[in-house]
């Protein structure tokens, strides 16, 4: 499994079991998660939170709108380069409103155009969050070991949309990691995937 981080955005705190666009997966090795880690960085110093693969936490809504700032300058930077470098024709391309512009990427042909594709597309998705008050979770995956994913993916099939899963099948050992590690929490008699296990099992 790539190491890498779960990002999660909730409106109105409801979290939806199935994959959807508010919920983006990113390598730690991916482009993307590169280029913005300079941003990540300075949210993690300022607010003493993690958003990396060691992530179990919520953005501050400051925190959302230093990055949505940061994505906003560094796209215009890409964009200028984006004009000075034209691609002429290529397969697998989309067309994209920004600032006005009417801009055509290839984004298989060039890793600039597939980083501002991604930049300007998760751009959008933070200016909603900011502007409907939501809320961005980041989870990482750098502590679940191959036992407890082994696991998780047991209680895939049994997942329902409330959220109660059933144990039955799963050695106590792997239960205990699951209860520790807080992908599991008790919940009368039955068993609740956390935000960190539901993100994870359900992505993967």
């Amino acid at each position: 499994m790539n190491r890498g981080i779960y990002i999660q955005i909730l409106e109105n705190d409801k979290f939806h079991s199935k994959w959807d666009e508010n919920r983006i997966f990113w390598n730690e090795s991916s482009d993307i998660y590169t280029f913005l880690r300079n941003h990540t960085l300075k949210i993690e110093h300022k607010f003493d939170t993690k958003f990396n693969a060691f992530s179990d936490n919520e953005i501050p809504m400051d925190g959302i709108k230093m990055l949505a700032d940061g994505i906003k300058k560094d796209l215009d930077f890409l964009i200028e380069e984006y004009e000075s470098k034209p691609i002429e024709s290529g397969l697998n391309s989309v067309t994209l409103d920004y600032n006005g512009k009417q801009i055509k990427l290839h984004y298989k042909a060039s890793k600039l155009h597939r980083i501002i594709l991604n930049l300007v597309r998760f751009q959008r998705k933070l200016e909603s969050v900011i502007e409907k008050n939501k809320k961005v979770y980041v989870c990482g995956n750098a502590y679940f070991n191959d036992k407890m994913l082994e696991a998780l993916m047991k209680i895939r099939s049994e997942f329902r949309t409330n959220g109660i899963v059933s144990v039955n099948g799963i050695q106590e050992t792997e239960l205990t990691a699951l209860i520790k590690d807080k992908s599991l929490i008790k919940s009368n008699s039955n068993y609740r995937l956390t935000r960190k296990g539901m993100i994870i099992d359900i992505a993967e």
